[in-house]
Formats: C-alpha cells, structure tokens, sequence
C-alpha cells in the first residue's frame, strides 16, 4: 500500500473513531471542539493504536477544560467579589476619619424617659460604648445628678459602662431606657424653699430649772413671742446641743449631760406652730456635743461633727437616721451651708484639740455615693479664715458671705466672700459688711425670710435681739427689748 492510501485510511479510522466533528462559534469566534460520541470502535485497527490514543488523550484535555467552564465562571464571579471588597476597603481607607464610623457602625437613636415621658432622644453610634449615655447626661440633665439607666429589660447599664451600645441593643435602630435618679431629693430652689416654708423660727433659751424658753420669731409679722415650755422631753438638752429650723419646726440633738461626764444621743422636734406638739424622734447612732445641723429642703436633716467625723442623715418624711458618710475632719462647731442646690460646704470649725480650723469640705448631695472632699480654695489680698465661728449667707447664685461671729465686744474679725464661680478653685476675698456679729450664732446661718431680707438670731442674754441683711448686704441690728420682760 502507497503513503497516500495509508494516509487515507488513517482517516477514515479516525472519522470511525471519533463518530463526527462538530464546531461551534463563541461570541469571541474562536472555534471551540468537543467530543458528543463515545468510542465505537476502541480495538479496531490495531495499527494505528498509538496514534489513536495520542489523539484521545488530546481530545479528552479539550473536553476537560470546556466542562469546567461553567466552574471557572464562578470562580470568576467570586473573584470578582473579592475585589468588590478590596475596592470597599480601599475606599473606606481613603474615607476621612469622621466618614469611616458611618460607614461601618450605624446610628441608633436612644430616647431617654422619666416616670413612662421621653424626656429627650439621642443619636448614637452602636460602635460607642455605654458610658456615652451617661455622658451625655451631664449636659442635658445636670452635671451634678447621678443617674442609673434601666433597659425595658430592667437591666441597668451602670455596671456594663466599658460594653458597646450594639451589644446591649442588638438588630434595632431604636432604643429606650429609663432614667432612674440616685441622688437625695432635693428642692431645685433651696433659697426660695426657705423663704415661703420658713414661717417661723425658733431658738431656745436654757435655764437652770431644765425648762427651756422659747423665742420665736414669725416672718409675717417680723417679731417675736416667748413661751415657757416645760416637758420631760426637752429637759436633757442644754446649751452644749445642736439646734436647727426647717418648715417651721425647730429640732434639738446630743448636748452633754448634767454632770457633764458624757454626750447625749437625744434627738427631738417642736412645732413652732403648735408649740405643744413635741416628739422624741430616733435617737443619734453617734452620741455627740458641739456639733452642728442643717436642715436640707425638701425633707433631710444633716448633722455634722460633735467628736465624731461620722456624718448623720435624719429623713423628716420617713422618720429615720443613719449615717451616712465621714468628713474628712472632726469639725465641731463648723459652718455648714447649701450651695448650687446641690452641695453642703462644712467650713472650718474646732478639732478635737481646741484648735480652728482652716479647711473647707464638701459634699454632692446628688450622688448615690455622698463623699466628702477637700477644696482647694485660694486667697485675694491675703484673706485667710480666722480663729472665729462663721455664719453663712447667700450673696448670689455662685457665692456666699461667711460673716465672723465672736463673743468678745471687740470681735474685729474679717467677714469673707467665698466665690465659688469656679467650683474646683472657688476665692476667698475680704468682704465689709459694715458690723460685726458679736454674739453666739447656734445655726450659723442665716436665714431667707423674704427675697431681700435674711435674719440671724443669737443665743438670748439680757435683751432679745436679731442679725439682719437686706438688698444692700449690710449688716444690722434690730432689738426687741419687750419680749423678755415678762419672764426676766
């Protein structure tokens, strides 16, 4: 057989071999061959075995490959994705900082409620942590006030501070919690509150056959009356006790006892009003002498010093003491006032030694936790507090005037104006009141009678007399020598 019929017939087997040829066209025109026929004849001519396999082989690659198209177009499809992201990351590195957070952390809106009202809402980034719900409370609420915030779940989120808000709200663009405040209920007008509920105030006068007299003095007539009161119930208290006035009603504690070997832990109230309506209330955790009280509106009573630096807290509604936190210091005989309707300074006063004192303390009553701290005040012109008793005064709405108060008839102590517009370095400035208080003040304090007019009453001697302020700040004198004659 000739080179051209052995061609021939090679072809013909492969024809055979093959069962047929198609082609098909792509979009590309590129032709794409595939086998659609199994083999029909795998042992025939012998011969030409090799070659057959050779083209087999080849022709099965092709196969191979045009199956796995559809794979490869996945595959391409995820690539594609995954350069979808790179582009994303890319573009959010690109992104300015401020950008960045909403492109991954979506807002959530917080509404804030009191007693079932939204008091205001909040948006918020879900990537912020819980603290910022707290935060944003000094602002809107009050940088004094402690707050707990309670979820509908009754989780509270002061433990969870340091927890991203989107754990704690998961899946949602909306939230609530509710405002829970921990502080001491206070007035939200402490100067105003003791104008209109101060109707009348009281002083005892003590006298040795153990009944105590009483001044009285009534804001609407601005004078005075005196009653004898002799009760079993006031006959422990003795010019060594603390006194107070709050909505008409004058409280008494501790005092030493008649022989004067210990304190007394008495504690008791009369009604200026109906004089004799007299309780014995819960008597002091700590007994004391020398110390001082202060009545807080709307409904507490604080009692501070007394040879003890545990602080006491008389709740008027709930009749109930306990002690509430330490000073610092012993203070006894200090001068505790109200300021900011938020905070009791105690000034100064006499360590357990005898000496005075020259630091000043105070305390947020808006806190759940009330700590008493050191203030770090600085002096003008030298001012500097003095061995005297001091009784505190409004002036303005961040400040208030100590007056100096001395028995000695020739008291020329310096009063002071402690400015506290910048409460973490509030100034001491000397201030002339044009007089000086030369009597025993047992508050300490004087008290708001009316917008312009503050009085301050002394312990009794000979003739019954009172401390007054006006508009002008100046201070005065009114007597009122009637009012004892008759139990002289």
């Amino acid at each position: 057989m000739d080179k051209f019929s052995l061609n021939i017939l090679l072809i013909k087997n492969l024809i055979n071999l093959m069962g047929g040829i198609c082609t098909s066209v792509n979009k590309k025109n590129k032709v794409v061959v595939s086998r659609k026929a199994s083999q029909k004849n795998e042992n025939e001519n012998s011969i030409n075995a090799n070659n057959n396999n050779s083209i087999i082989k080849h022709e099965e690659e092709k196969d191979n490959k045009n199956e796995q198209k559809p794979q490869n177009s996945n595959r391409s499809s995820e690539m594609i994705s995954d350069e979808d992201d790179e582009s994303r990351n890319d573009k959010k590195k690109n992104m300015p900082e401020n950008e960045k957070d909403n492109f991954s952390n979506p807002d959530i809106i917080i509404s804030y409620l009191n007693n079932g009202k939204t008091v205001f809402q909040e948006v918020f980034k879900t990537n912020d942590n819980i603290s910022s719900l707290f935060d944003i409370l000094l602002v809107k609420k009050s940088k004094y006030a402690q707050y707990d915030l309670i979820t509908n779940e009754e989780l509270s989120l002061s433990s969870k501070l340091n927890e991203k808000i989107g754990t704690i709200f998961p899946d949602t663009e909306n939230a609530e919690v509710k405002m829970v405040y921990m502080g001491l209920d206070l007035s939200d007008d402490m100067k105003a509150f003791y104008e209109n509920y101060n109707t009348a105030i009281g002083i005892p006068l003590f006298s040795s056959n153990q009944n105590i007299s009483l001044l009285i003095f009534y804001k609407q007539s601005k004078n005075f009356t005196n009653k004898v009161i002799a009760n079993n119930k006031l006959s422990k208290f003795n010019i060594l006790s603390s006194i107070c006035n709050g909505k008409s009603v004058l409280y008494l504690s501790g005092g030493e006892n008649h022989n004067k070997s210990k304190f007394t832990n008495i504690f008791a109230s009369i009604d200026l009003l109906n004089t004799e309506s007299i309780n014995e209330l819960p008597k002091l955790n700590v007994a004391r002498s020398r110390h001082s009280m202060i009545f807080i509106p709307k409904k507490y009573i604080f009692i501070v010093g007394g040879g003890t630096n545990e602080v006491e807290l008389y709740n008027i509604e709930k009749n109930s003491i306990e002690i509430d936190n330490k000073t610092n210091e012993i203070r006894n005989e200090c001068t505790l006032f109200i300021m900011n309707n938020t905070t009791l300074y105690a000034f100064c006063g006499v360590s357990p030694d005898g000496s005075f004192l020259s630091t000043v303390e105070r305390c947020n009553l808006k806190q759940k936790d009330r700590l008493w701290s050191y203030v770090n005040y600085t002096t003008a012109d030298n001012t500097l507090f003095e061995e005297c008793f001091y009784v505190g005064s409004f002036f303005s709405e961040t400040s208030l005037i100590l007056f100096s108060a001395s028995e000695d008839e020739n008291n020329e102590f310096s009063n002071i104006l402690f400015d506290l517009e910048d409460e973490e370095n509030p100034t001491l400035n000397y201030y002339e009141s044009g007089g000086r208080i030369k009597d025993v003040i047992p508050e300490k304090v004087f008290h708001s009678i009316d917008q312009n007019t503050s009085i301050a009453i002394p312990l009794i001697k000979n003739t019954c007399k009172y401390y007054k302020i006006n508009d002008d700040l100046k201070l005065n004198i009114e007597y009122c020598p009637e009012v004892l004659k008759t139990n002289m």
